[in-house]
């Protein structure tokens, strides 16, 4: 069985996404266990007759973290939704929590009560990004504003070993994304990941990508900063969104463009859940001691549910362990 815990407070809309996420992933997951923390009033209101399960437990709690709350008060939040599903994790009563809280409370609780695996100074989030080929991985997405050298090069291990857990096949290409090709570009932390990277004999570095190149399918793995990963994460929704309502446009003028938008609207509505935030992939924060799952804020129940297998799937596939013996290999 795998225990899963679920801030069920989290992001823009609480219970009202989160409890039919959680009733639809018991149901399609029978060796799943699921831990649910958050008011008890507020989560009966979507538990409907007939749902219980021996396998949830609903723990109430008063105290949840809003969205455009401090860091240093949800620190102080001992008793959230939040903080009492990573309590879970560190206690191994879960093997992972779900959350689609406040990001930056999220990494700084989860990095306070879990720490950091031995070897990595900070965590990152990761996560799917589609392109030509299929998919790559990207991190980190916004767990770190500045990160050094050796930062980089700890997302690398993590990256690599992460997209070995996801199912790449053979050594993941991993690479480092940056303002150019050349040697000489970027800036001095870069450059010095390069060198590193370049060292490593466990990882398949083929060096430098640039903003461009994360849609080619060129790599599996793309390693930056949290600011320029969340500024082209970002970018690339907004990007997303601004083409479709151009289509969309130039498809309404007339009844012939409009009999051509009913042909192309198929096509166009997929490249458009590839990243709309409510749909997209959830992230994984890496490098802490546990699995910490971090779903949108805006978050539907399709995407809360994905969230929730994520976990599972990376709960069942020893993500850690395989962090950890990359690890072992190269830092300590």
């Amino acid at each position: 069985m795998v225990t899963i815990a679920i801030d069920a407070m989290g992001g823009d809309f609480g219970p009202r996404v989160t409890i039919p996420s959680v009733l639809s992933a018991l149901e399609k997951l029978p060796d799943l266990n699921i831990l649910l923390y958050g008011h008890r009033a507020k989560l009966d209101a979507y538990l409907h007759q007939g749902t219980a399960s021996s396998r949830l437990e609903i723990i109430h709690t008063d105290q949840q973290v809003g969205a455009g709350e401090k860091v240093s008060a949800a620190l102080r939040k001992r008793e959230s939704s939040m903080r009492m599903a990573l309590d879970a994790v560190r206690d191994e009563r879960a093997q992972g929590m779900v959350s689609a809280g406040n990001t930056g409370a999220l990494v700084a609780v989860a990095r306070y009560v879990l720490k950091t695996l031995l070897g990595i100074d900070r965590p990152a989030l990761i996560a799917r990004l589609p392109n030509i080929r299929g998919h790559s991985y990207m991190l980190d997405l916004g767990a770190n504003v500045e990160s050094n050298s050796e930062n980089l090069y700890q997302f690398a291990l993590m990256g690599d070993a992460f997209a070995r857990v996801m199912g790449v096949k053979g050594a993941p290409k991993v690479a480092l994304l940056n303002i150019g090709s050349e040697e000489l570009k970027g800036n001095e932390d870069i450059r010095l990941a390069n060198a590193t990277l370049k060292e490593s004999e466990l990882l398949n570095y083929v060096g430098y990508v640039e903003g461009d190149d994360i849609y080619k399918g060129v790599v599996d793995v793309i390693v930056t900063n949290g600011y320029s990963g969340n500024i082209a994460l970002k970018t690339s929704e907004g990007l997303i969104r601004y083409v479709t309502q151009v289509i969309r446009q130039s498809f309404s003028k007339n009844l012939f463009t409009r009999l051509l938008g009913l042909l192309a609207m198929p096509i166009l509505e997929r490249a458009r859940q590839a990243f709309e935030p409510e749909l997209k992939n959830s992230a994984v924060l890496l490098g802490v001691q546990g699995i910490v799952v971090k779903s949108h804020g805006k978050s539907q129940q399709d995407a809360f549910l994905k969230a929730i297998e994520s976990a599972y799937v990376l709960a069942k596939n020893d993500l850690l362990d395989q962090i950890s013996d990359q690890l072992d290999q190269e830092i300590i």
